[in-house]
Formats: C-alpha cells, sequence, structure tokens
C-alpha cells in the first residue's frame, strides 16, 4: 500500500550534469492506496505532458533543459511499490539569458502547521539564468513574482495529473524520521539565490596551471 507519491523532475546542464527537483504528494488519504504500474506509467506520462510555466523556465538558461518526469509509490516509511519514468516529447529549455554556475538555485520553501524541521521543505530550481539586479544582486521583482506563480501552477498541474489515476492526492512535506506527512498550505519563493551542493556527475574540470616557485 502505498501513501506518497514522489515525483522527480529532472533535467540536463551542459558537459552532461544532471538536476531534479522531488516534490512528493500524499496519496489515498488516511490509508494509502495501492499503485499499479499502468498508473504510474499514466501518471508519468500525464505530468511530462505538462508545460513548464514560463516563470520557471525564465530562471534556466538555452542550455539548461526539463527532460522528463519519473514518479515513485512509497510508504511512509520509504518503501518502493512501484515506479515509472517518462521523458518528454521534446526537452523544454530555460529561455533565461544570464549564465551562473551550475549549482546556482532559487528555493521554493514549502510550509505547513507541523513546527519545526520536519514541517518545512525546500525545492532546488536551477537558475543558470536568472535575471538579478546589478544594485544588489537580488533577481529582479518581475521574475521574483512570476517564478512564484509558476511553481505554484506546475506543482499544482502535477497534482491533477495524480489525481487522474488516484485520490486523496495533495503536495506533502515527507518526513522519512517521523514517517509521515504533512500537506503544504504555503510556497515561499526568496529574491536571492542559492547553492544546492552536491558532487558532480559527468563535469569534467579543465585546468591551468604554472609552476612555483
Amino acid at each position: 500500500m502505498a501513501e506518497i507519491m514522489r515525483v522527480s523532475i529532472f533535467g540536463g546542464l551542459p558537459g552532461g550534469e544532471e538536476w531534479s527537483v522531488n516534490p512528493v504528494y500524499s496519496i489515498g488519504g488516511d490509508f494509502g492506496v495501492p499503485v499499479s504500474a499502468a498508473q504510474a506509467l499514466a501518471i508519468a506520462t500525464a505530468a511530462a505532458a505538462i508545460a513548464v510555466p514560463s516563470g520557471l523556465t525564465a530562471l534556466m538558461n538555452g542550455n539548461t533543459t526539463v527532460q522528463g518526469i519519473r514518479v515513485e509509490a512509497r510508504s511512509l516509511a520509504g518503501v518502493l511499490e512501484t515506479q515509472a519514468e517518462v521523458l518528454k516529447a521534446t526537452a523544454t529549455p530555460g529561455t533565461g539569458v544570464v549564465n551562473h554556475p551550475y549549482q546556482t538555485s532559487l528555493v521554493l520553501s514549502l510550509r505547513t502547521t507541523l513546527p519545526g524541521a520536519s514541517g518545512r521543505g525546500r525545492l532546488y530550481w536551477p537558475s543558470t539564468g536568472a535575471s538579478l539586479n546589478s544594485a544588489d544582486l537580488r533577481l529582479a521583482a518581475t521574475q521574483h513574482t512570476n517564478a512564484l506563480a509558476g511553481a505554484k501552477t506546475y506543482l499544482s498541474g502535477i497534482e491533477t495529473a495524480i489525481e487522474a489515476s488516484l485520490t486523496g492526492v495533495a503536495l506533502g512535506v515527507w518526513s522519512r524520521k517521523l514517517t509521515d506527512i504533512t500537506l503544504v498550505n504555503t510556497i515561499q519563493v526568496g529574491n536571492v539565490l542559492d547553492v544546492q551542493r552536491r558532487r558532480r556527475d559527468a563535469l569534467l574540470e579543465g585546468y591551468v596551471s604554472v609552476s612555483y616557485p
């Protein structure tokens, strides 16, 4: 019996690097629900067909792309029941023109009624093309509000895609420690870009050197 649907929105960066954003949805209400392989495939297919909102693509430069969707139906303890992965018919490129480093991201903060770290979630959206104000190096005001609207639209669209196959669907913050999921009631986006610290996947670094002394 699955109680959560973990959705991975995944894509690529120059040099073969990969990224993913992984929202989690409660499914089946308080009791969970069985999820078949056919249902998982239908959900992944529907989610992959969703157009990425312009408020999110504007954060990425043209070499940063959204490529597909993977879904995993799991128990609250993390036990995998079934999964499916679907590539978009055409990868969605970013429309931003500024070049920021690979790990530059805008944080989408998910808030719930549960206090403490277990009631808060973070999604790191790649922001290699985000526009900044030159005076304070903060996200431009219009892009800031558009990113928040785009995040809500996209997360809601994925929720609708899941609801076409399952019942009791709601965006949540999953706590492995508490083996529980708490429903999200607020999405916040700050205007300062962040860095998602992780190891490089495939990016080969170029070096220059000089003899010393």
